[in-house]
């Protein structure tokens, strides 16, 4: 996300003049060491305690998963696990591969996995994850050295995206301390992790700098063998502007997340690559069409929710606002994902057709709306804008995220703004169960087929029943104009010269997979 900001670029001249005048260029190639530049802190090191990308970025590297997800062809495939069976539809039995070393030397077993999943789904743990895995999950147990079976409180077919991406694997004990109460610490990897990844932890300063070393241990028998660079360093660079000059100077090798006209900018200089490529998240409107909030509210006829789609000009927002990569989005998920058919009604902009359509709901001088939003305020200000042309008198009310989740959950929000990124998970069942299921507080629709039909998609293994229920759903929450589907996100990267890195399809970045040119 990117809007140029005239102080903005003076401050990026000025850092990096005075970076030039008194910092030496660092060469990362020279020593082999791979210099990163996180815009947020990373506080824990302890992924399953944090929903941060740079949590997500740092496990990758760190910790292995019983899958992992293959970034060509964007399916899930086992990494920890061996091999896989369904003994029925809600037992799973899983091999895993054997040799496999935690960073401290020992080898995983069956009794690690079972611990750490048991740990997962375990209320007291309250992990990020625990709502997500203990909704399908009852219990995982060893069955031997290397085999673990899962029961699962109902078939799941998103099981291996969930153990790729919403678990990690901690050695039996990990999280047991007698001294404290209850006799567990959550907090026991915090600043010190013990993982299967390529790398390993060898410095930490919370919120400042994380030093990483290739794990010599590392099986060779992984998709994630054979990362060539010895050393990564992490630093955290919230500043934009410091953190292209860093780039420019030669402090930084890889950043992402980065303005599009900072990235631009820094491009032109030839010191360094800016890269766009595909993001999975995706921004939309939510509004109240089952009359949460108020019965009988505007947003409750079809009439007006159609005409909100109309109102929005989505090429013009992902064009000339968002850039790089960003594309209009007409559908409730990102397009890339398995499931997510672009085949439903399309809203095209229409100030006209907005208008005409407000006029047949009885509404022709429009109404007034308070619409929310917690993140991207210039694109929140034109949408607003593109509202009150058609004479929906929106007031942007902008807030802090977990306001706007209180206020959600409170039943006090209308109409607001939303974004998902499904975890990069290459699956519609990774955005719109979550967002539509019976029990999201997030489903306005007040239409229960819509969850009927979405569960029914997650809860199905057969990949031909699956698409055609997510289609159901999703013609449904297009024809009836329960979102308004505004854009498709673009991921913007600065990287040396030096270094060789490929946009991921599916936007997640795998640091492992660098190397120098």
């Amino acid at each position: 996300m990117s809007h140029p900001k005239l102080a903005l670029r003076w401050s990026l001249l000025l850092a990096f003049a005075a970076c030039l005048i008194s910092a030496p260029a660092l060469a990362g190639k020279s020593n082999n060491t791979l210099n990163v530049a996180f815009p947020r802190e990373v506080v824990t090191l302890d992924g399953l305690y944090s929903n941060l990308r740079e949590n997500d970025i740092l496990g990758l590297a760190v910790d292995d998963a019983l899958f992992s997800v293959n970034p060509e062809t964007l399916q899930a495939e086992p990494l920890l696990a061996r091999s896989y069976k369904f003994v029925n539809d809600t037992t799973l039995d899983v091999e895993l591969r054997q040799g496999v070393k935690f960073h401290d030397g020992s080898d995983l077993t069956a009794e690690d996995v079972a611990y750490s999943f048991n740990w997962i789904i375990n209320p007291k743990s309250q992990t990020n994850f625990t709502p997500r895995i203990a909704r399908w999950m009852a219990s995982a147990t060893a069955t031997g050295p290397h085999t673990v079976r899962f029961a699962l409180k109902a078939p799941y077919a998103m099981f291996a995206y969930d153990f790729a991406y919403h678990s990690k694997i901690r050695k039996k004990g990990t999280y047991d301390n007698l001294k404290k109460d209850g006799g567990i610490d959550p907090t026991a990897a915090t600043l010190q992790l013990n993982g299967t990844g390529p790398y390993r932890v060898v410095e930490f300063r919370p919120g400042q700098r994380i030093v990483l070393q290739r794990f010599k241990g590392y099986r060779t028998d992984s998709p994630k063998s054979g990362p060539l660079i010895e050393n990564i360093v992490i630093r955290t660079i919230p500043d934009w502007s410091t953190q292209a000059a860093e780039v420019m100077s030669g402090g930084i090798d890889w950043s992402y997340q980065v303005p599009y006209e900072i990235a631009d900018d820094v491009a032109k200089s030839g010191r360094a690559v800016h890269l766009s490529g595909p993001s999975m998240r995706i921004g939309y409107i939510v509004m109240d069409a089952g009359g949460t909030i108020k019965p009988k509210n505007p947003l409750t006829n079809v009439k007006v929710r159609q005409a909100l789609n109309h109102a929005i000009d989505r090429d013009a927002i992902a064009k000339q606002l968002v850039k790089g990569q960003a594309a209009a989005l007409h559908v409730a998920c990102q397009p890339i994902q398995f499931g997510c058919t672009e085949q439903v009604k399309k809203y095209e902009y229409s100030p006209q057709k907005a208008k005409a359509l407000l006029a047949e709901a009885g509404y022709p001088n429009g109404f007034e709306i308070e619409f929310w939003a917690a993140r991207e305020k210039p694109i929140m200000e034109a949408i607003v804008n593109q509202l009150n042309q058609v004479g929906v008198k929106a007031t942007l009310r902008y807030v802090k995220g977990p306001t706007l989740s209180k206020a959600r959950k409170d039943s006090q929000v209308y109409m607001y703004y939303g974004s998902s990124g499904s975890f990069s998970v290459p699956d519609a069942g990774a955005v719109v169960p979550d967002k539509f299921a019976p029990d999201s507080d997030e489903n306005y629709t007040g239409n229960p087929m819509v969850g009927k039909l979405v569960m029914s998609a997650v809860n199905t293994y057969d990949p031909k029943a699956r698409a055609a229920t997510f289609r159901k759903a999703l013609e449904l929450i297009a024809d009836q104009a329960y979102w308004v589907p505004v854009y498709r996100y673009s991921e913007e990267y600065l990287v040396s010269k030096d270094a060789s890195f490929v946009a991921p399809k599916d936007g997640m970045q795998r640091l492992y997979a660098i190397r120098w040119k």
